[in-house]
């Protein structure tokens, strides 16, 4: 038995070798690169000027699918959104009715009220997990719907 050991352990290093030699994670050569996550809001290059009234057709309370809530609203020329207790974001506008977070990585489509069923307004918001649970890494985003 203690030959079948030391003829195990004395055959160890050239098997371990052998395989790195084989497994394309461990030879240089055949690498894969990975880079990281590309980024999925970005300010546009061209900002698009909301009138108050274009504006105040989607402005109000929603409800969040998550069960919390979000708020649009106007001051001034400048537009905001409140996501459950969080500070108030600055929106800019990519289109009447698509907005991005200044700061944040935040992005907001809503629909065009024009189509809504009846009084309803549906929205889709894109925010960073890390906004919802501190447990979440920095690069998840959640979906979430809103409904006024």
């Amino acid at each position: 038995m203690k030959r079948l050991i030391i003829g195990f352990a004395c055959l160890w290093p050239a098997i371990a070798a052998a395989q790195a030699a084989q497994d394309p994670a461990v030879n240089t050569a055949a690498a894969v690169r990975v880079t990281g996550t590309p980024e999925r809001i970005s300010l546009p290059p061209q900002l698009y000027n909301v009138w108050y009234d274009e504006f105040n057709a989607v402005a109000g309370e929603y409800r969040l699918s998550n069960g919390s809530s979000m708020s649009l609203s106007m001051w001034g020329n400048r537009m905001y959104a409140r996501i459950g207790k969080e500070a108030p974001l600055q929106l800019v506008a990519v289109s009447p009715y698509v907005f991005v977070g200044r700061a944040r990585q935040v992005k907001i489509v809503v629909e065009e009220p024009d189509r809504a069923d009846g009084n309803r307004i549906h929205a889709t918001v894109l925010l960073p997990a890390r906004m919802l649970s501190s447990h979440a890494s920095m690069e998840e985003y959640t979906t979430i719907l809103a409904q006024r």
